[in-house]
């Protein structure tokens, strides 16, 4: 598994300057006037990169790995955005910060409740050890 996530690492850093070349070589503005309203768009963000997070995680990468990733991710797609062919309203091509602020906080959360959910785990078995410790143990 390790093999394989070092390969998904390794494509996601080339998707990535690829994706960098094509900023630098486009004439227009790329980065769109845009606003911090909570829209379907902005909501279709933070779940998306809340959902690659855990998606990642499931595959046992590990946080930082997963952190990365997905943020890389997320970053190639605004970055395609630029040159979306099936974007026809020229004012909606480009990058967004306030659309990479939304895939941020959907990373965020998740890896807040990652870390809350493997420390109650972690708890929850030490607790059951020592219960059946205790059981196990004459008196």
């Amino acid at each position: 598994m390790h093999r394989f996530r070092y390969t998904i690492l390794k494509f996601s850093c080339i998707f990535f300057v690829i994706q960098l070349n094509t900023i630098f070589s486009q004439q227009n503005k790329i980065i769109i006037q845009d606003n911090w309203d909570q829209t379907t768009d902005k909501l279709a963000h933070s779940t998306t990169s809340f959902g690659i997070y855990y998606t990642l995680r499931y595959f046992d990468f590990s946080r930082l790995e997963t952190l990365i990733t997905a943020s890389l991710i997320g970053l190639s797609y605004e970055v395609y955005q630029i040159n979306d062919p099936r974007e026809t309203d020229s004012d909606f091509k480009g990058i967004s910060i306030q659309d990479m602020g939304y895939n941020s906080l959907g990373i965020i959360i998740a890896f807040g409740f990652d870390h809350f959910i493997s420390a109650t785990k972690t708890n929850f078995n030490r607790n059951l050890k020592e219960k059946s410790y205790k059981r196990s143990k004459p008196n």
